[in-house]
């Protein structure tokens, strides 16, 4: 980013007196009030609604003696919505055949009233229709902006504050309905003590310092006493003549223009080191200094050289490209890329961020432990692995009582239990389901119940049968539940006796299908399963890699239905937040299989255990698995209320934050195509997904992150009525 002029170090530093209009700016200095905070006004979201939050002082360690308020502009500023406007607006010059360029609109952006179409208009030299421009810019502009989040950084800036004790603000020529919508999409909406928005009312809005001198007044607070930050020129201005000391923070679209009457001007939020600049003894310059080598890029703009060049080189080495997203960062259910935008991440990664994104007892334990023991031969124990292994034991059902850590991915412990189970009953054959998903291994493939996945390899497992699933929407048999006699157990017995080589080692399954779309089965069907089993002394495996540790609402998908396999394999979830784990449960009876034959050199790791650890904590707090169960019901019955809105949803299924949405063509027929294209459009909602059978499927999963709020389940929910109906 750049401005026009540079500046000297020394124009860095605190520049007050005579342009705050006669107010003396005193230095920003922190320290330790010898007094206790004052009350102050409730605070005030920006729709409006008091949550008796504590606004100008609050009690905390650390009070900042000479700031009491730090107030925001919001577009440009907390979020960086100006580039995807103009290329709203951008679009249709184009249709006309004219650029609008970048400088016209730089110089309008953010002022109430501004005349685009006249331009246009002027350019074309034709009239248009005004109303019905404005009416499809508006569409496009909503679409455009449904997947954007505030500027890297600010979440953190704002964290600062809150810990410094100072209220916060925002200052915003926008209406209160925009601020209230996108600051709601952007995690921001909680902790404002004053917002003052323009509405339309040119005579109050910026660079008149009318909105500024309104929010000093609602907080009863001097100017003096105040800080700003902006983002561009005629949002320094109104500061400065409230007598507000202001931080400019330009964005893509204002980087370009000139900032000199801000006191401090930084390229980033991530350059911000808010206590360095309101706690040393003036404003000074804590971050990168924006460049003044040359103006800045256009919006799109593919840089050529540097990092851009980079990407390119290391893009033509990869086996198989990666998807166009670059992520930066992540917290909680939220994952961010490097070009700003936010994204809510319904898939946990890939299932396995059950406490999501860099949760901070992760971090800090995995960094604890790193920094004494990574890694140790899984023949040696230590202290987190004897942990974990009691721990296990501890929270399996009762007769799971032997662990095996030392498995290096689900697919591994699926084909570990496999042999263990051949070795317990000298027999070979396995028998798995329709649509079922066991890993990636040879094996695993093999032994998973779809054709797409065996076609390019030559050699499977032998002895696998395949059966099929519990899928009562789309039942094999065509029956209906009420009187089915749960005839997709009883015919199993059929496929053993005649598909198979009569020596049936074990039956894998996963309780819900995880790749397969989500099935659940049918109140009986796994206890029918393991009486099947029992009959004919086959090992039932359950493979709660994907539904264990809380998924379900409960510590695994066996507590759920009220079943107990002889065999339990787990992953994915239980390294937290996406440290690699992997294992299995068994029965006393079967253990004795040699190391050698079910080991990986990276299971049992050191620093894994220590995350999984940390994890089956958090997991097992009071309060903690209640609310997966209650939030997944919540967004169970938000998404049922939506399939009714739309003809291409047939049915929405799952247990807790467990979640399908089973997608179908206008003859009720599975749509993969359509699947596929609610993914990929999803990107521009601010939606990660991701589809059944690897795209072969007509299944949307929605599995986020458990620590999931019932806040952040309806933004989750909120977008995906959005793009449900933006593409209905």
């Amino acid at each position: 980013m750049y401005v026009n002029e540079p500046w000297g170090d020394q124009e860095w530093r605190a520049r007050s007196g005579s342009a705050m209009m006669g107010h003396q700016a005193p230095r920003l200095r922190a320290t330790t009030p010898d007094t206790p905070a004052t009350p102050a006004p409730a605070a005030t979201d920006p729709g409006g609604e008091s949550h008796g939050r504590a606004a100008v002082r609050r009690s905390t360690e650390v009070c900042v003696k000479d700031v009491d308020a730090i107030f925001f502009d919001f577009d440009g500023t907390l979020w960086d919505p100006e580039a995807e406007i103009f290329r709203a607006h951008a679009e249709v010059f184009g249709e006309f055949g004219h650029r609008l360029p970048v400088d016209t609109w730089s110089s309008l952006v953010g002022t109430i009233g501004c005349d685009l179409w006249t331009q246009l208009e002027q350019v074309t030299g034709c009239t248009v229709d005004r109303a019905e421009l404005q009416e499809r810019v508006r569409r496009r502009q909503q679409e455009l902006l449904g997947g954007l989040c505030g500027r890297p950084g600010v979440h953190r800036v704002l964290a600062a504050v809150d810990t410094l004790g100072i209220s916060r603000g925002i200052v915003s020529n926008s209406t209160r309905e925009w601020v209230t919508r996108y600051a709601r999409q952007c995690g921001l909406a909680e902790g404002w003590s004053t917002v003052q928005c323009a509405d339309g009312d040119r005579a109050s809005a910026k660079p008149e310092p009318n909105l500024y001198v309104a929010a000093l007044a609602s907080l009863g607070i001097p100017a003096e006493r105040a800080v700003a930050f902006e983002d561009s020129p005629s949002g320094v201005r109104a500061a400065k003549r409230a007598g507000i000391r202001c931080v400019a923070v330009p964005n893509s679209m204002t980087a370009a223009l000139d900032l000199h009457e801000a006191d401090l001007c930084f390229a980033s939020f991530e350059h911000i080191d808010l206590s360095d600049i309101i706690g040393g003894e003036s404003m000074e310059q804590t971050g990168p200094a924006v460049s003044t080598a040359a103006p800045a890029p256009p919006p799109g703009a593919v840089a050529g050289t540097g990092a851009g060049a980079d990407v390119a080189t290391a893009l033509q080495h990869y086996y198989y490209l990666p998807d166009k997203l670059r992520a930066v960062g992540g917290e909680g259910v939220h994952l961010y890329a490097e070009d700003g935008r936010r994204y809510v991440d319904c898939s946990s990664g890939t299932f396995n961020l059950s406490l999501g994104y860099a949760h901070p007892e992760i971090v800090e334990v995995v960094r604890e432990q790193a920094g004494r023991l990574i890694h140790v031969t899984s023949k040696f124990q230590t202290e987190p692995l004897n942990a974990l292994v009691a721990k296990l034991a501890e929270v399996s059902p009762a007769n799971l009582t032997r662990v095996h850590l030392k498995s290096a991915s689900g697919s591994d412990a699926n084909e570990s239990a496999v042999k263990i189970a051949q070795v317990h009953t000298g027999k070979s054959d396995v028998v798995t389901l329709f649509r079922g998903h066991l890993g990636q291994t040879l094996g695993m493939i093999g032994a998973s119940g779809a054709a797409f996945r065996r076609a390019p390899f030559p050699s499977h497992l032998p002895g696998v049968v395949h059966v099929p699933d519990p899928h009562c929407l789309r039942c094999f048999y065509r029956q209906e539940r009420a009187t089915c006699g749960l005839l997709c157990v009883e015919r199993i017995n059929d496929f053993i006796d005649y598909a198979s080589t009569g020596r049936v080692a074990c039956v894998v399954l996963e309780p819900i299908s995880g790749n397969g779309g989500n099935v659940v089965p049918p109140d009986g069907y796994l206890q029918a399963l393991k009486d099947l089993c029992e009959e004919r002394g086959i090992v039932l495996v359950f493979d709660e890699i994907q539904t264990g540790f809380g998924r379900t609402g409960r510590m695994f998908a066996a507590d759920h239905f009220g079943v107990s396999p002889h065999m339990m394999t787990f992953g994915k979830g239980l390294g937290g937040a996406g440290m690699p784990v992997a294992g299995i449960l068994t029965e006393e009876r079967l253990t004795g299989v040699e190391g050698h034959h079910i080991n990986s050199t990276f299971g049992g790791n050191v620093l894994a255990a220590a995350a999984a650890l940390k994890t089956l904590e958090v997991i097992g707090r009071p309060g903690f698995l209640e609310n997966v169960r209650d939030v997944g019901a919540y967004v169970l019955d938000r998404l049922r209320d939506l399939a009714g809105k739309v003809t291409f949803v047939r049915e929405v299924r799952g247990v807790g934050l467990m979640i399908g949405i089973d997608i179908v063509d206008r003859d009720g027929r599975p749509d993969p195509a359509l699947t596929n294209h609610l993914a990929e459009r999803g990107l521009d909602h601010g939606l990660l997904l991701r589809t059944s059978l690897y795209g072969h499927g007509n299944v949307l999963k929605v599995r986020p992150a458990l620590i999931i709020t019932r806040q952040e389940a309806d933004e989750m929910c909120d977008l995906l009525e959005r793009l449900f109906l933006s593409v209905s």
